[in-house]
């Protein structure tokens, strides 16, 4: 894929960047010196690690230059490097007492291999902090999906969005094997959204990006237009002209 959009996602910073401050606000860890931000994207929960832990030196990775070309303008005290999760985890040398992660790992796969990578970078009591979305649960995410295998466009989206979500019980396994100190949990988050372009809008700068980058500028059109038509039919309005978007999210906590 292309690389990505901070503009483009930066339009619901508030709504992405909650799941990291609950996350954040999770962590009752003492005598922190040391923090890892996996997938830090614009910057948006490393500055909720620098804040909730002041005296810290934190450090956010992320693959996308645009992504992190915002992260340090908007966070000029933070250290921000390159880095590529899926490949590179074995090349970051430094231990951590938290390692962090929110919303990234759902675009990486082997689940199995990575959680042991990211458990390895963490100090003896150290603690792994993890939020994924729940793509799975996700109405448009199904729709997404069904209209790509549709007769009308089976045959221009040639690759189709690969979702590496473990399911719950695969996780607690997974992390059993890691630890006996973890726990699991569920949040489903209800955004309040203006329109159903506004959730189009959501993302564009996210999940949509794997379907958009294979149309024509024609064919996004058109595209765009028959997942308005799902979203109408899936998504009531409310009385006061708003909807719910419902956005399940899967976090968990390891120890060292």
């Amino acid at each position: 894929m292309s690389d990505w959009s901070a503009a483009q996602y930066s339009k619901f910073k508030r709504e992405r960047t909650i799941p990291a401050i609950d996350l954040a606000n999770s962590l009752n860890c003492e005598n922190v010196n040391s923090v890892l931000d996996i997938g830090c994207g614009i910057g948006n929960s490393t500055a909720v690690l620098a804040n909730k832990f002041p005296h810290a030196e934190i450090t956010g990775v992320d693959n996308s230059a645009n992504m992190l070309e915002t992260a340090r303008k908007e966070n000029p005290g933070i250290k921000f490097v390159k880095l590529d999760a899926e490949n590179e985890i074995g090349n970051i040398k430094n231990r951590y007492d938290i390692v962090f992660s929110n919303a990234c790992i759902q675009w990486i796969p082997n689940h199995r291999k990575l959680l042991k990578e990211l458990f390895s970078l963490l100090h003896n009591g150290g603690t792994l902090a993890v939020q994924i979305p729940q793509q799975s649960k996700h109405p448009v995410h199904n729709i997404m999906k069904s209209l790509s295998k549709s007769e009308k466009w089976n045959s221009k989206l040639h690759v189709e969005r690969m979702y590496n979500n473990l399911s719950e019980n695969e996780y607690y396994d997974v992390l059993s094997e890691l630890t006996d100190n973890f726990r699991i949990w569920e949040t489903t988050y209800f955004h309040s959204m203006p329109s159903y372009a506004s959730i189009i809008e959501w993302y564009k700068g996210t999940g949509l990006r794997p379907y958009l980058e294979q149309l024509s500028s024609d064919d996004q059109k058109d595209y765009l237009r028959d997942l308005m038509q799902c979203l109408k039919d899936t998504y009531p309005i409310q009385k006061n002209g708003e909807i719910i978007f419902k956005f399940p999210r899967l976090f968990f906590i390891a120890h060292k």
